[in-house]
């Protein structure tokens, strides 16, 4: 459907550009209707935000409950929209199936803290995650309707929530929600028919600086596809780029947004660069595929007490990476720096090594203060003392430094 809306759209476009005003010619302002968009037949953002926490409350024990709900059950609110009128309370309850997770969420659509009258609950059924042991408790596909002031108005937003509860814990304090919907349009710009599309990069269901935006050409190979994808999309302080045959690429810069991201704002612009040029930075492997890979891998350990015997006995430190399966830097680094023949031969030289995955090795998370992954450590096992430590993804030459 979406792909059909699109291609419909760029054959109404082919036809009439050449009759079309070419407001960037003239340095005017650039404005494009964009349309709301979520999952379902086309293409989709194959990326999304991080998800945002939003704090439970014990529900009031005078407070009757909808029906189907038990307790434990807790309030919380989705800061959503540009006021505290936007605001959506929601209630994650548990199940007579269920009694120990919150899978069951009510959303208060019209906001007058009933939550009776809003129709049937989201509910899930809670899965246990195999490694961690951890209960899971997902409502995909929830169309929430964000108000807006002057004109008085609802704006579609979709989103999916999750619970995690701990295995053998009380029900958490937290629930977690993503965007999953988006804004598309049409323009033609100097001639080039193109794609436009918007995501909202904070789950707050308002377009502004710090969001991302995506131009490309509606000629370009799976075009529909590509401009929702995280290679094409920016955040808006980043320029975008019209590619044309034989002829300098339009380079284009974001100037606004609607507040509901239903219109977008940007011109074209002089600057001596190209695409490839400005994305060239982006791409976090270029300085990295032209190094040679090791021939004497570095060993890791996953037992810290292994590790900590193997370096008392070496008098070597132990070198500890926290990672865990879900993390994309880990999986980077692991693929291009652990490798790397300079990053090997300085580890196996004065490290021994040792992986802990951050949903398993909990205590050790606690012990040593991480907050994100990826995570390393240098750790002394003499003084059993933290040497030094750095967060987020590293490269070989930040490796090197860090190690030496």
């Amino acid at each position: 459907m979406l792909l059909q809306r699109f291609s419909l759209t760029l054959a109404v476009l082919a036809v009439t550009a050449a009759n079309q005003l070419d407001l960037a010619a003239q340095g005017s302002v650039i404005t494009v209707p964009l349309t709301y968009y979520a999952p379902g037949t086309g293409p989709k953002p194959n990326f999304s935000p991080r998800g945002t926490q939003v704090t439970l409350a014990d529900l009031p024990a005078d407070q009757a409950l909808p029906a189907g709900a038990v307790r434990p059950a807790k309030l919380g609110r989705l800061q959503v929209g540009p006021n505290r009128e936007s605001w959506i309370p929601v209630l994650a309850t548990a199940s007579a199936a269920h009694p120990a997770d919150l899978n069951q969420l009510f959303v208060d659509r019209n906001r007058n803290g009933n939550f009776a009258d809003d129709g049937a609950a989201a509910v899930a059924v809670p899965t246990q995650n195999a490694k961690t042991k951890a209960w899971w408790s997902s409502f995909n596909a929830i169309e929430l309707r964000v108000r807006f002031p002057e004109p008085e108005r609802t704006e579609p937003y979709f989103v999916n929530f999750w619970v995690v509860r701990e295995d053998a814990a009380p029900a958490p304090d937290v629930i977690r929600y993503s965007r999953g919907s988006w804004r598309s349009g049409t323009a033609t710009v100097n001639g080039v028919p193109a794609l436009v599309a918007a995501m909202d990069g904070n789950n707050d269901a308002l377009y502004g600086h710090g969001d991302s935006w995506s131009v490309i050409p509606a000629a370009a190979k799976d075009a529909a596809a590509a401009v929702l994808s995280i290679k094409e999309a920016r955040d808006t302080s980043r320029l975008m780029f019209l590619e044309r045959t034989g002829a300098k690429d339009l380079v284009l810069e974001f100037k606004s947004f609607k507040k509901d991201g239903s219109a977008i704002e940007f011109t074209v612009v002089d600057r001596p660069v190209t695409k490839a040029e400005d994305r060239l930075p982006d791409d976090m492997l270029a300085d990295e595929r032209p190094r040679p890979r090791t021939k004497a891998a570095f060993a890791w350990s996953h037992d810290f007490d292994t590790a900590v015997k193997q370096a008392r006995a070496s008098g070597k430190r132990v070198f500890i990476d926290f990672e865990t399966t879900w993390c994309g830097p880990c999986k980077t680094m692991d693929e291009w720096i652990w490798n790397d023949a300079e990053v090997a031969a300085a580890l196996n030289a004065s490290y021994v090594g040792l992986k802990l995955d951050g949903d398993i090795e909990k205590a050790h998370v606690k012990r040593f203060g991480v907050t994100g992954y990826p995570t390393m450590v240098v750790f002394d096992p003499a003084r059993d003392t933290i040497v030094k430590k750095v967060s987020g993804y590293q490269s070989s030459g930040q490796v090197l430094t860090f190690i030496k």
